[in-house]
């Protein structure tokens, strides 16, 4: 199977972003269940999830050969999401900028980020995972993400608590801050842009700052 995953396989597919999303910090804070929980009331044939899961995951060659997107968004900015055997990792320009699993990093991009890919769907959907926002914000975001489940089959009936659910885990305790000759930071745990944290990841976030910048 070609490695290579084309970003319109994810358009009205249902099996993939109940998989994708039972991978986020997501959780319903009134009935104190995570993301994978909550996500029942998107109901598919277990069955046929697993096998279409199998296939399109390459199981068979997982650890071997992960499958992964990649795409150009404009001339100075690509993309790629891999999916490995333990977890998600995501890059822009070929730098990481975190991922999804038991020790995720997240909280990469800002709300405004986030927004400027909001006419690629399954990009933003994908890239919603890696943002960190404000209580204040989450107003903002959700009718926003209500409309892109809306084209999700069966997705739809549910979007407004699935949306809430997500939202919940995009929370940040700290701000997003601007450092002089380096750009925006913040002090999240988890997070690739905590330069206190992980310093070895300066000079990434620097580059990565001033091509987003430039993309806004």
């Amino acid at each position: 199977m070609n490695a290579i995953i084309q970003i319109e396989e994810l358009s009205h597919n249902t099996f993939f972003w109940k998989y994708y999303f039972c991978w986020s910090r997501g959780f319903d804070e009134r009935e104190e269940i995570n993301i994978d929980e909550a996500l029942e009331v998107v109901e598919i044939n277990e069955t046929e999830a697993y096998e279409w899961e199998r296939i399109f995951f390459n199981y068979d060659d997982l650890e071997e050969n992960p499958r992964y997107l990649a795409g150009r968004i404009n001339d100075n900015l690509n993309f790629a999401v891999e999916f490995a055997e333990y977890e998600i990792n995501f890059f822009l320009n070929d730098i990481y900028i975190g991922n999804l699993g038991g020790h995720f990093e997240a909280w990469f991009f800002t709300l405004e980020e986030l927004l400027s890919f909001k006419k690629y769907s399954n990009l933003f959907l994908l890239f919603l995972t890696m943002t960190g926002i404000y209580e204040d914000q989450k107003a903002i975001l959700k009718p926003i993400i209500v409309k892109h489940l809306n084209t999700i089959p069966k997705f739809d009936a549910h979007s407004n608590y699935i949306a809430d659910c997500l939202l919940n885990g995009l929370l940040m305790q700290s701000p997003f801050v601007e450092i002089e000759e380096i750009g925006l930071a913040n002090n999240e745990n988890h997070s690739v842009r905590n330069l206190t944290a992980y310093p070895r990841y300066q000079e990434d976030v620097i580059e990565l700052n001033k091509i987003l910048k430039q993309y806004l």
